[in-house]
Order: C-alpha cells, then structure tokens, then sequence
C-alpha cells in the first residue's frame, strides 16, 4: 500500500514507507536470527536478500497491507518493521504485527513508540475504527508494548501455537480508535 507516511515522530521513534531498495542484509539477519525469529511465523523458512525483497515489492503493491520501517534516533537508523494488514474495509478493522529486529532496540520503549504512531495512521489515514494483534503468551515484551500503546487484551486462545516445540497460547489483543 502506498500512502503518505507524515513525519510524526514519538519519543525518538519514527516510521517510513519500506520499498524493496531499502532491503539489506541487516533486515535479511533480523529474519534469520533464532533469538529475533523466535515469535515470528517467517521463522519457518529461510529468507534471502531476494525473498525478502519480494516479500515488501508485494506488501509495497498490496492494497490491503501497509508496511513500515521503524527508525530509531537513539540507537541507529531503521531497527525493525511494523505493518497494518490484511484492512477489512467493510468493518474498518486491521491487525498490527511488529518486528524489533535490532536486538540493541529491545526494551527501550520503540515498539510502543511505533505501535502508537501506527495507531494514528490507522485512524486518520487510513479510516479504520479498530486494530487488533496477537502474540505468544510467552512474549512478555511484544504484549507490554501494545497494552502500553493502548491494547487490551480480548481473549486468550489456549493451546493455538507451538513455541519450542511447545503448545502455546495465543494472546488476543485491540484498541478501538475511534
């Protein structure tokens, strides 16, 4: 999807539009690291500079998914993604998954950061009254930057994923926007 990404930075955190050109090895790493991956369900292939690429060319050129780079002040340039989709339009709804790639970015506040500003494009560009996500039980972080960016939890699906060989639940999350 392409749309206007205005420069609203919050504490720091900013967000762009990710083009396949700004694909390097780095976020290519980010995919194929066990610690970064470990909650990701791209964690089951192996990715590749080419791959990855395709990978934003069709989210870039979707129409129902948008996909931003996160850019971190503090710690250095472009440290994760976070991306709105698939949008159901008819209930002006989309799920929200984020990825901080940088392990250096842990814990300092930039997915609640990026989860924010993804909010304000969601509601004002993008019209929708209600966003969503989902995360393992078991990822402590990725649910404390959502609930702390506005998120509830909804519900809880028991046993609905594997985690280390592990079934694991599925934590259900939303914000109502508007």
């Amino acid at each position: 999807m392409r749309i206007e990404v205005a420069d609203r930075p919050l504490n720091g955190v900013s967000l762009f539009l990710l083009t396949p050109d700004l694909v390097g090895d780095a976020y290519v790493g980010w995919l194929n690291d066990p610690v970064v991956n470990r909650y990701l369900e791209s964690r089951f292939a192996a990715h590749s500079l080419d791959s990855t690429r395709e990978f934003v060319r069709a989210m870039y050129e979707s129409s129902d998914n948008l996909l931003l780079g996160i850019r971190s002040a503090a710690t250095g340039g472009h440290v994760g993604n976070i991306k709105i989709g698939p949008l159901n339009r008819q209930h002006g709804t989309g799920e929200i998954g984020i990825l901080i790639g940088a392990r250096h970015a842990w814990g300092k506040g930039i997915a609640t950061a990026a989860i924010r500003i993804m909010c304000d494009i969601a509601r004002d560009s993008l019209a929708l009254r209600k966003v969503t996500a989902g995360c393992y039980a078991s990822n402590i972080g990725s649910q404390r930057a959502f609930e702390k960016a506005g998120f509830a939890v909804e519900g809880i699906r028991k046993h609905q994923l594997i985690c280390d060989g592990v079934p694991e639940d599925l934590v259900l999350l939303g914000r109502v926007l508007r």
